[in-house]
């Protein structure tokens, strides 16, 4: 179980399209063919039609057809979804193979070229022996064809290489390679779609076929796979309001399903999976309320379906990737258009999803902490013999098997140990992380900047487990500022005290002066004896000694800690810090008094200074200096007699701290 586990199957979260083949094409060696591959492929804008176009040899095997079942009732099914279907229609299994044949109707070979080209499409119709994809024969051609009925040669040749090759006329394609390669490509690419619908239309009403076979005692995983693979086919079909409508019926079929700790996942995974297509295609309809709606629901209807208590976290990762899907799906709307509001925007999507992160950092941490002497299991229980799963959301040790009774008990608790061990190499700060700074993007985007503060208070905390103390501190400095302007004491002493616990680690000696002396002041909500403890180390660090630990730091951070501490206090000497005091609440109080309202010239300024110290301790000042708002130097006689000199009030804008052993 990857870290990439949770993430949807790139087949699921891509525009369907219809998957058209191109056989008879030499696009290294053939210039011509080159020019047509590329008409094809290159600028496909908006308007052109949805195809997914593949070159492939006339003889390419595709994959085998089963034989039809023409009864379901000894059928048991062992999953709802198989892993590889999706992508088996998108880029494996065409709706219709073209065959591209040079053959001009003047040629004179003809009778050989034409069996040449019935051969070749002979082949291609043995490999797809059993489906019903359809072909069709491009005739590449050097001169422009005439108009229809106007060139009798062409006529009948063209009737007798239908003929030949058992197609349709509108199976037969004629392309010729002049100046207007491109305006015949797009009407051959109009043509291949219609063809194409018709494939899915057929699918559709095959799959659709099967229901009157099924009945709900034993076959209510396959009402859920048809109803998905219906949607899926309308939606290959460009039908989206079909595909909806049987997606929402998918939906609540797989809700009726009776759900165990065996299949749980399986409901969940399948349910996660519907739900994301539903949203999508709400949002393509341009009906985003409906999405929100159809989400809620699904957390509603899934929140409390956990599972095994023992793989908890595995909850808390699902539930985390649901909110982060639904949060790319609306961020992509609003990219195409879609106008979203302050109190209704991606970034509360990216914030739950970071919350369940978090909650899964936490229950990974108590479930998973295994003894050392715990080894993986080996063989591996989650490996496969193919490598990968058979059907989505299903246990690797015990694929297929639907008995709601474990039937072996131990490889049950060894499949436990073995995702729980996985779960540990797991970096969820880089996840909790990544969703933080989406929310906050969004959340900058839509002017709410209290949101914004908030997350990036928990970025900084994530980056201070993560050992990445620069960022930490980087991202709390930053907003330390709001807190303090608005008054949020609690909040911003929370802060602080994660800020020095940073600074220590990192032996940043200016920036552990400037948070211990703010954590000391009358701001900070922290008690007397935590006071005292900060108190204690701050004059440590000012005779230049080594301070002790911050509490609850990493033992092996705090260890290199010391060692960083002890390395810097060796090499200093006498280090004067100036710590600038105007932009935070430090523990000293400074008051000026002037000894009356106004003094004339010549008479001498005098003023009592007050000051204060908030510290739970005594502590000693080695200097004072005062300082004036207006700092320019002005001769007296510029004064007139009657002009008073307002002295300005004292401003303790910095301070100056000594750390030496003298």
């Amino acid at each position: 179980m990857s870290p990439t586990q949770w993430d949807f199957p790139v087949e699921l979260c891509c525009r369907p399209m219809a998957f058209v083949t191109l056989t008879g094409l030499d696009v290294v060696y053939n210039a011509v063919h080159r020019a047509v591959w590329d008409a094809f492929c290159a600028n496909r804008r908006a308007d052109r039609v949805p195809i997914s176009f593949k070159v492939l040899p006339g003889d390419h095997e595709y994959p085998k057809c089963r034989p039809k079942r023409t009864s379901y009732e000894w059928y048991i099914p062992k999953g709802i979804l198989k892993t590889g279907w999706m992508n088996k229609h998108l880029n494996l299994v065409p709706a219709l193979v073209v065959v591209f044949y040079e053959l001009d109707w003047d040629e004179p070979q003809w009778k050989e070229k034409q069996s040449e080209c019935a051969t070749r499409v002979e082949i291609v119709r043995q490999s797809l022996q059993g489906r019903n994809t359809k072909v069709a024969v491009v005739l590449i051609q050097k001169k422009t064809p005439l108009p229809p009925g106007e060139d009798v040669t062409a006529s009948e040749r063209a009737a007798a290489l239908c003929n030949a090759c058992e197609l349709s006329g509108k199976s037969l394609f004629v392309l010729p390679h002049t100046d207007h390669l491109v305006g015949y490509i797009i009407r051959l690419e109009n043509a291949f779609y219609e063809h194409a619908q018709t494939y899915y239309y057929t699918e559709i009403r095959r799959v659709k076929s099967h229901k009157e076979f099924l009945n709900k005692t034993t076959h209510q995983l396959l009402f859920v796979r048809h109803q998905f693979k219906i949607a899926f086919f309308s939606e290959l079909k460009q039908d989206t309001q079909n595909a909806l409508k049987n997606y929402r019926t998918a939906y609540n079929l797989v809700h009726e399903l009776r759900a165990h700790e065996t299949n749980i996942l399986e409901i969940k995974t399948m349910a996660g999976f519907i739900n994301y297509k539903i949203c999508r295609l709400c949002f393509q309809h341009n009906t985003p309320l409906d999405a929100i709606a159809q989400f809620r629901k699904h957390i509603d209807l899934c929140k409390k379906k956990i599972g095994s208590a023992e793989l908890s976290f595995e909850h808390a990762a699902w539930m985390s990737k649901q909110f982060q899907a639904f949060g790319d799906l609306f961020d992509e709307a609003i990219k195409l258009g879609l106008t979203a509001i302050q109190t209704q925007n991606p970034g509360f999507y990216y914030q739950q999803a970071a919350y369940y992160a978090q909650e899964r950092k936490q229950l990974a941490k108590t479930l998973c902490s295994h003894e050392a002497s715990v080894t993986y299991p080996n063989p591996d229980p989650l490996e496969t013999q193919t490598g990968v799963l058979d059907f989505y959301g299903q246990r690797s040790w015990r694929q297929g098997i639907l008995s709601f009774d474990l039937s072996d008990p131990e490889k049950e608790k060894v499949g436990i140990l073995a995702v729980q061990l996985k779960e540990r190499s797991v970096v969820h700060s880089e996840i909790i992380i990544t969703l933080l700074s989406n929310a906050v993007a969004q959340f900058k985007k839509y002017k709410c900047p209290r949101m914004k503060s908030h997350l990036m208070v928990q970025m900084g905390e994530e980056y201070y487990y993560a050992k990445d103390y620069t960022k930490a501190l980087k991202l709390l400095d930053y907003v330390m500022c709001d807190y303090r302007s608005e008054g949020w004491w609690t909040l911003l002493t929370s802060i602080l005290t994660t800020a020095l616990k940073c600074s220590y680690l990192m032996a940043q000696l200016k920036d552990y002066i400037t948070y211990s002396l703010e954590l000391l002041g009358r701001a900070s909500t922290l008690k007397d004896d935590q006071k005292s403890r900060i108190e204690k180390n701050l004059i440590n660090v000012l005779m230049n000694e080594s301070p002790d630990p911050e509490p609850d730091c990493d033992v092996l951070a705090v260890k290199t800690a010391q060692k960083l501490w002890s390395d810097r206090i060796s090499l200093a000497g006498s280090n004067v810090f100036t710590i600038g005091m105007q932009d935070f609440v430090p523990f000293v109080q400074c008051k000026a008094k002037f000894h009356a309202p106004s003094f004339h010239v010549d008479v001498p300024v005098r003023f009592d200074i007050y000051l204060r110290a908030d510290c739970p301790h005594p502590i000693r000042f080695s200097k004072l200096c005062v300082s004036f708002n207006n700092q320019v130097t002005v001769p007296l006689t510029a004064f007139l007699p009657c002009v008073y000199l307002i002295v300005a009030c004292i401003k303790l804008d910095e301070m100056n701290l000594a750390n030496s052993r003298s």
